[in-house]
């Protein structure tokens, strides 16, 4: 069974005291082990800092973040911190730095949202209609550009993914461009996905074709019900079939994932959520899980995947949420 949350107001004093002791402003450790003594619960969020700490070894974090993370030196004339000034920014450091300098950095985008006629934060999702009748069902973390003219209908997917639903007009064939390749509808509704080094494309309706230059001129025509991958650099993979339900999930508001390592599944949850998640451990990050998710909950379906998996996490607000055994 999963431990008990530690208090905010103990896990905030864990936090000052362990970055005090980190970064050098400790000058006598008898205070910091008379509160450790003090209370168990103490010495457990302590620790939880240490273990979340010696892992960020293997954490990708930007440089950014770790300057960030250091106490910045005060002017020879300033009252020395430990007598004077209140250091109640220190936990705020801590937890603003990660939450922030890391997830709102990489909300923003800035190169993607000059290019983007639209583009939906962490956790939204917002549904365009275009001037010739058809739709677009904008997931979280997504971006599109649109490129409308006389004789044709380009979508470019930015990045992220999208359900589109294609009013007819053979004079003007509806395309979505991603991931180095192309989609035309020739039917109703297809679901478009990038990745790191193409797209996924599933059709719930009708027909599509696909075209991709590393195929050398060769079309795939993806059926209702089937979906298939392909990358810049090997062209497509081959067909798929009854894995379209699960690609459309997410338009239902849920995700659903049958014997997936846990770090794909904290990965996707992520895409929901407006702060950072993180599991640590190769152990860890490779338990398996089959599930249904409400994308509209991330840090529940967090909350239910650490206590069905009897694992452990410090959280220092629930913007920054990390994952260990």
């Amino acid at each position: 069974m999963a431990d008990s949350p530690i208090p905010k107001e103990i896990a905030d004093e864990a936090a000052r005291r362990f970055a005090d002791r980190d970064s050098g402003l400790l000058d006598d450790e008898t205070e910091l082990n008379a509160w450790l003594d003090a209370d168990p619960r103490h010495a457990q969020a302590f620790a939880e800092m240490e273990v979340v700490w010696s892992d960020l070894g293997g954490v990708t974090v930007p440089p950014a973040l770790r300057a960030s993370l250091a106490p910045p030196r005060l002017p020879s004339t300033s009252v020395h911190p430990r007598r004077g000034l209140p250091r109640r920014w220190v936990p705020t450091a801590l937890a603003a730095s990660l939450a922030l300098v890391v997830v709102v950095g990489a909300a923003n985008d800035w190169p993607t949202r000059w290019q983007a006629d639209a583009m939906t934060a962490p956790g939204e999702q917002r549904m365009i209609a275009m001037p010739d009748g058809s739709h677009i069902l904008l997931n979280t973390r997504s971006a599109v550009a649109f490129d409308y003219a006389p004789g044709r209908r380009t979508v470019r997917l930015l990045k992220g993914e999208a359900a589109f639903t294609v009013a007819p007009d053979r004079r003007r064939p509806f395309t979505v461009e991603a991931g180095g390749g192309s989609t035309t509808a020739l039917g109703t509704r297809f679901l478009v996905r990038t990745l790191d080094d193409g797209a996924q494309v599933s059709v719930t309706e009708h027909r599509v074709r696909v075209a991709v230059p590393a195929a050398q001129g060769r079309t795939a025509e993806v059926g209702e019900g089937q979906s298939i991958r392909y990358s810049r650099a090997q062209g497509f993979n081959s067909l798929e079939t009854g894995k379209v339900a699960d690609a459309d999930a997410w338009t239902q508001g849920f995700l659903t994932f049958e014997d997936r390592p846990l770090s794909e599944v904290v990965a996707e949850l992520g895409r929901y959520h407006s702060g950072y998640l993180q599991v640590i451990g190769e152990d860890v990050r490779a338990r398996r899980v089959s599930g249904v998710f409400n994308i509209h909950d991330p840090v529940g379906a967090i909350a239910k995947l650490q206590a069905s998996l009897g694992l452990r996490s410090t959280r220092l607000t629930d913007r920054l949420i990390f994952i260990y055994s």
